[in-house]
């Protein structure tokens, strides 16, 4: 071995140390992982599952099922497989679906509980759980086996991922909703950006033109909407009635009956247009943006009721 060769060989060890000092990477470093769990051991439901539920529905309710025992139908089973297929691609999309909610991380791994006997399909739990349960997604949506729930349950985990991602968003920036407008126009931007994500492409804006079924549905839903919003502008000591009133059909029902987040929900689309990056500002914004987002996209009517109550 020459000088020259030596000399060389000691110059490239030095800068492998000097990189590996620099740029550590740890042999156990985490990667992201979406982790699929049945909520049933001994065909009996978990108690994380019933955790989950506890804000769902009376303790009463969930004692009455809890201690049942049965297996899961064959059409539950039908939506567990579907749902354990999809893992791997749910993971792989989670970066995009991060991108209007910019710096915020959620923890490398989220698990996706499955349980049975729930009221809604879905719902997030704590901060790293989407829940999803088999009984009520084969009451609304039919056999799994359906050609379009392949694609429904996508959206359907998009929507409840985007969830996780704007709990982390007000947890960081230490937004709590105080009064009961608050809470509305909170419900309105925290369902309209999970329906933005889970809505049928129809609904959808193609080139910046809505079809006439959405357009159709706004038409329905832009003279609730101003009259529910400003009604609880200009009244802040409402009764409980009154809430409940006012509150219906928010973020429920059918999707062109949803006269909060359908709403919200095209309006992030138009502003979108195709790229989420967009959607940075909004978000940031927090649920300000449902008033400045309806200022701008309400017909002239509807929006000079709306301009009398909100500056």
């Amino acid at each position: 071995m020459t000088k020259r060769l030596f000399f060389h060989i000691l110059v490239f060890l030095f800068l492998c140390n000097l990189f590996a000092t620099a740029i550590p990477y740890p042999a156990n470093a985490k990667k992201k992982a979406i982790i699929v769990k049945a909520a049933i051991i001994n065909e009996k439901l978990t108690t994380e599952w019933k955790d989950a539920l506890i804000t769902r529905m009376s303790k009463e309710r969930i004692d009455s099922f809890g201690s049942l025992q049965r297996s899961l139908s064959d059409e539950e089973a039908a939506w567990k497989k579907m749902i354990e297929s999809k893992a791997a691609a749910w993971n792989e999309y989670r970066d995009s679906l991060a991108v209007p909610f910019k710096n915020i991380v959620l923890a490398d791994t989220i698990t996706v509980l499955l349980g049975y006997f729930g009221d809604d399909d879905a719902f997030t739990y704590r901060n790293q759980i989407v829940c999803l349960d088999l009984t009520a997604l084969y009451r609304a949506y039919g056999n799994a086996g359906i050609p379009e729930n392949s694609s429904r349950i996508d959206r359907i985990f998009a929507h409840e991922y985007s969830h996780l991602l704007h709990k982390q968003w007000a947890a960081k920036k230490g937004y709590t909703p105080i009064t009961f407008k608050d809470s509305i126009l909170w419900e309105c931007w925290y369902e309209g950006i999970g329906m933005y994500r889970s809505l049928n492409p129809k609904w959808l804006p193609a080139a910046d033109s809505l079809s006439t079924a959405t357009n159709l549905a706004l038409e329905e839903l832009y003279p609730v909407f101003t009259e529910r919003i400003t009604t609880i502008e200009a009244n802040p000591d409402l009764t409980n009635e009154e809430k409940n009133k006012l509150n219906a059909n928010l973020s429920r029902g059918p999707v062109n009956k949803k006269w909060g987040a359908f709403p919200v929900a095209i309006w992030l689309a138009l502003e979108a247009r195709g790229q989420d990056k967009n959607l940075v500002y909004w978000i940031n914004h927090g649920p300000r943006s449902v008033i400045d987002l309806a200022k701008k996209y309400l017909p002239a009517e509807y929006k000079k009721k709306l301009n009398r109550y909100f500056k």
